[in-house]
C-alpha cells in the first residue's frame, strides 16, 4: 500500500508564517508606543525634568555642604546654575562643574517661569551687564519659591516643577493631573 502523495497546491498559511506575521505586527506597535509614549506623556519633556530635578538636588546639596549660595538663571530655553562669589560681590557661572554650565534645552521645549504669582519675562544677556539668578539656592538650604514649567510648544504637555522655601520640589510629569 502506497502512502497518499501530499497536495503541493494547497491554499492558506502555516504556522510558521502566521507567527512571523504576529512578530512583525509586536515589534512595530512596541516601536509606536515607546515613540509616543504612553498615556500621552512627553519623554523629552521627562528627560529634560528629570535633569533640571538632577542639578537642583546637586546644587542645594552643594550649596550646604560648601556654605555658599546658588542661583539658577533662565532663559526661553535655557538654564544655567550660577554661584555667588563674595570677593567680586557677583554671581559668576559655576565652571569647573558640566552639570551646572549652561544648558540649551532641545528644540520645541521652552521654559515657563513664575515667581510670586507673576510671569518672568526673559531678557537676552547682554555684554557688561551682571547676570542674576530669578531663583536663589541658600547655603541654609532654604530656596525662593518658585513654579517652573518645561512646555512642548504646539502641544499643551508641560513638565512643572514647584519649588517651595523650604527647598523641597513638587513634580508634575507631562500628561499628569495636578493635585489639588
Amino acid at each position: 500500500m502506497r502512502a497518499p502523495a501530499l497536495r503541493r497546491g494547497r491554499a492558506g498559511f502555516t504556522l510558521i508564517e502566521i507567527l512571523v506575521v504576529l512578530v512583525i505586527i509586536a515589534v512595530l506597535t512596541t516601536i509606536a508606543v515607546l515613540s509616543v509614549g504612553v498615556l500621552g506623556q512627553d519623554r523629552g519633556l521627562d528627560t529634560e525634568g528629570e535633569r533640571y530635578g538632577d542639578v537642583l538636588a546637586a546644587a542645594l546639596e552643594q550649596a550646604q555642604l560648601e556654605g555658599r549660595d546658588f542661583g539658577i538663571r533662565f532663559g526661553a530655553t535655557r538654564y544655567e546654575v550660577l554661584t555667588y562669589v563674595t570677593r567680586r560681590q557677583r554671581w559668576e557661572s559655576v565652571i569647573d562643574d558640566r552639570l551646572y554650565a549652561p544648558h540649551e534645552l532641545p528644540a520645541g521645549i521652552s521654559v515657563r517661569l513664575e515667581i510670586e504669582g507673576k510671569l518672568v519675562q526673559f531678557e537676552e544677556d547682554r555684554p557688561g551687564v551682571l547676570r542674576q539668578p530669578q531663583v536663589m539656592l541658600y547655603s541654609s538650604g532654604d530656596a525662593s519659591p518658585y513654579r517652573l514649567s518645561l512646555v512642548r510648544e504646539g502641544s499643551e504637555l508641560a513638565w512643572t516643577a514647584e519649588g517651595a522655601a523650604d527647598g523641597s520640589i513638587r513634580v508634575t510629569h507631562p500628561g499628569q493631573e495636578r493635585a489639588p
